[in-house]
């Protein structure tokens, strides 16, 4: 079996309004996926990364934890990003607030 990190890297796209400097100044970064797209990628955590914001490449980082989330957990504090969840992970969703979708936590490399 080959160790996650030895595998090739896996793509994933930020597109969160606000986030391109955020992911540029921080060490550790969290996304949101649909379960779909998590099945797609078969995301692990271990997984190298090539980091996207929208169109151009961030750079590379590796997946520290990847797993399922509500909308119920996600910070009430932080609602631009559960309105962005609702809009792009849980989009035509019914019942989005009992739908279970994926955190992924991820570091620099």
């Amino acid at each position: 079996m080959i160790p996650p990190n030895a595998a090739p890297p896996k793509t994933i796209v930020i597109a969160y309004p606000g986030a391109e400097e955020k992911i540029r100044k921080q060490y550790v970064y969290q996304t949101y996926l649909s379960s779909q797209e998590h099945d797609r990628l078969a995301l692990v955590p271990g997984n190298r990364l090539v980091v996207k914001f929208k169109d151009e490449v961030v750079g590379e980082g590796q997946a520290i934890l990847v797993e399922k989330t509500t909308l119920e957990r996600l910070s009430h504090y932080a609602e631009v990003q559960r309105k962005h969840v609702e809009q792009t992970v849980l989009a035509g969703v019914r019942k989005p607030e009992k739908v279970e979708f994926w955190k992924v936590l991820f570091r620099w490399l």
